[in-house]
């Protein structure tokens, strides 16, 4: 099995991250070396013995720098094969070995997620993996194949790490919530490298959510714009047209994005679902 490396990163979620750990050290094959990078501070980030984790702490103006936190902690894997979790995973033993066993240099590798309904005391996925639920937009899509491109999320992915330094990595340009994971599909695809599902999976641990998220307002609304520019179309376009239901934003003929109004605090405590996805 070839050597490679975790990178993560986390704001908060300090409990998130203690699992997504305890449950990469019962994997069935242990990374060389975790990045984890912090968009916050370094406080009540605990480590388990037996793995090698290297903690970064990110210095951006901005107050969640997704794409930059990404290309920082990949920039500091010490293996050319790069696992990405989001802190809010919990993953399978056996994901890491079926994930590598498909990597190749034109290939991205994802897996399939379950969504727990709560936040849950330990990372113990063989203990957790009953509550979990399916995602039913994902759970038919075919293993062992190349899917389509913009099936990517940043959820769970493996590249080699001249595949993407290749790519150029996350746009940076692209600050805070929204696009930036489908930009990085496009780069991927423009560069001819396939998107491939392995039947494995991550237990996503429980967190509020908004739907649409009007907490991420300005930076979903900005990051649209960016991604108009510079691909010609719209990305999330089922929440920017409940923006626009919701009053908030008008959308023109050309795809033009003018902003109403802000979300109102009505808007944002009737946003909160109670959906795992």
């Amino acid at each position: 099995m070839p050597e490679f490396s975790i990178v993560t990163i986390v704001k908060g979620r300090r409990k998130q991250l203690a699992n997504l750990l305890d449950s990469i050290k019962a994997s069935t094959v242990l990374p060389s070396d975790i990045q984890v990078v912090c968009m916050d501070d370094l406080d009540g980030i605990v480590t388990p013995v037996g793995l090698n984790v290297n903690i970064h702490l990110i210095k951006e103006i901005h107050e969640l720098p997704l794409a930059a936190a990404r290309n920082m902690g990949i920039a500091a894997a010490k293996t050319g094969n790069v696992i990405f979790i989001d802190v809010d995973c919990i993953v399978s033993p056996t994901l890491f070995a079926n994930m590598l066993m498909a990597l190749q240099p034109n290939n991205v590798i994802t897996a399939y997620p379950m969504y727990l309904p709560v936040l849950p005391d330990t990372g113990n996925y063989d203990d957790l993996k009953h509550l979990a639920a399916t995602h039913p937009a994902r759970e038919h899509i075919p293993a062992g194949q190349p899917v389509e491109h913009l099936q990517f999320w940043s959820l769970i992915f493996a590249i080699q790490k001249q595949t993407f330094e290749k790519m150029g990595g996350f746009d940076e340009s692209f600050t805070g919530y929204g696009a930036e994971d489908t930009d990085f599909a496009m780069m991927f695809h423009k560069a001819d490298v396939k998107l491939i599902f392995v039947r494995d999976y991550v237990l996503h641990q429980h967190h509020d959510k908004y739907d649409p998220p009007v907490n991420h307002f300005h930076s979903i609304i900005e990051n649209a714009t960016r991604y108009r520019q510079k691909w010609d179309v719209l990305p999330m376009q089922r929440w920017l047209r409940a923006f626009e239901e919701m009053g908030l934003i008008k959308i023109d003929q050309e795809d033009n994005i003018t902003v109403i109004q802000k979300p109102i605090d009505s808007q944002l405590k009737n946003s909160v679902s109670a959906n795992p996805y």
